[in-house]
């Protein structure tokens, strides 16, 4: 038994992106292009792939947590990957981690962990 109605996760994934949205905050996201480089390695040149809405929120120094700067929060169907950059108005950032966030069995939107780059 489902403790939330179809309708019920419908909504809940609506107002999560209504928040999202009416964050007003967009970034630039860039992504490696294919040939040879170090594996981890932010040396490899990156390509715009356009610009995504999201709610991005820096991690104050004494709440870092796994060297995290900062976390950001998508739309279940963006197409973001771990190791693309995010550029925002704060500088450019690495994205470390994407994780799916549930509501009772509906992804209601990604998480990004970002790590700064330095020099931005």
């Amino acid at each position: 038994m489902s403790l939330l109605t179809d309708p019920e996760k419908i909504r809940a994934a609506e107002d999560v992106r209504a928040l999202i949205l009416s964050s007003g905050q967009e970034a630039l996201f860039l992504r490696a292009v294919p040939g040879e480089r170090l594996y981890g390695s932010d040396d490899a040149s990156y390509a715009e792939v356009g610009t995504i809405p999201l709610e991005f929120v820096e991690t104050p120094p004494e709440d870092l947590n796994n060297k995290i700067d900062a976390v950001a929060c998508v739309l279940p169907d963006a197409d973001v990957r771990p190791e693309d950059h995010v550029r925002t108005d704060g500088g450019e950032f690495r994205v470390q981690t994407v994780e799916d966030e549930r509501l009772f069995g509906v992804v209601t939107h990604k998480v990004l962990k970002l790590v700064r780059l330095h020099g931005s």
